[in-house]
């Protein structure tokens, strides 16, 4: 068996899948959360003035 078996090896590769979702989700939750905060902070702006 060792480490290299068939179910240590489909673990590894759904970590790995895993980890790749989380990174993407996070990259895009990110971008959106920093486009939603500069269009509030300019439509503050903007009735400020």
């Amino acid at each position: 068996m060792g480490l290299y078996s068939p179910n240590s090896l489909n673990l590894l590769i759904g970590e790995l899948y895993a980890t790749i979702f989380w990174v993407r989700f996070w990259i895009i939750f990110t971008k959106v959360g920093l486009r939603w905060t500069s269009y509030e902070i300019h439509s503050w702006s903007r009735g400020m003035i």
